[in-house]
C-alpha cells in the first residue's frame, strides 16, 4: 500500500480544500463485533485519519477525517468520512503518485458538492526554496 501521509491541496466542488493524511493504518475494523479496542469478529481494510479544511460560506472550516483504502478499476480508492454531525463522504481515486481525483456530497446545502481534485505538497528540505 504506497504511503499517502502528508499535505494535499485543491478544490471540492470548486470550494479550496485540503487534506492532511496525519496517520496510516495497515488495518483498522470496517464492520463485525468489537469488545472495547478488540475486534471478536468481522473484516478490516486499510486506513488513515486526519483533518479536512474546506471553505464554507466563506469561511475555512476543520474537521477530523477517517478513511478506508481499496481499489477500484485496478487502481487505489479513498472513501473518506468527516467526522460531523452533517455526515458526508468524499470517494477519490489515486490517478498518480501525487494525485487524487473524485467526487464528494454533503447532506448539508451550503457544503462543498461535487468534483475533487488533489494534488501532494512537497514535504521536507526538497520542499524549501533556497535561501
Amino acid at each position: 500500500m504506497p504511503d499517502l501521509r502528508g499535505t494535499w491541496t485543491g478544490t471540492w466542488g470548486g470550494a479550496p480544500v485540503t487534506l492532511v493524511i496525519l496517520e496510516q493504518r495497515d488495518a483498522e475494523p470496517v464492520d463485525g463485533v468489537t469488545v472495547g479496542p478488540w475486534q471478536v469478529f468481522g473484516r478490516t481494510l486499510p486506513g488513515v485519519a486526519g483533518i479536512l479544511t474546506v471553505k464554507i460560506r466563506n469561511e475555512m472550516v476543520s474537521v477530523n477525517v477517517q478513511g478506508r483504502l481499496g481499489t477500484s478499476n485496478g487502481r487505489l480508492a479513498l472513501v473518506l468520512e468527516p467526522a460531523t454531525v452533517n455526515g458526508g463522504w468524499i470517494s477519490l481515486t489515486r490517478l498518480g503518485e501525487n494525485r487524487l481525483a473524485g467526487t464528494g456530497t454533503a447532506l448539508m446545502s451550503w457544503e462543498p458538492q461535487g468534483p475533487v481534485e488533489l494534488i501532494r505538497q512537497p514535504q521536507g528540505p526538497a520542499a524549501k526554496a533556497p535561501a
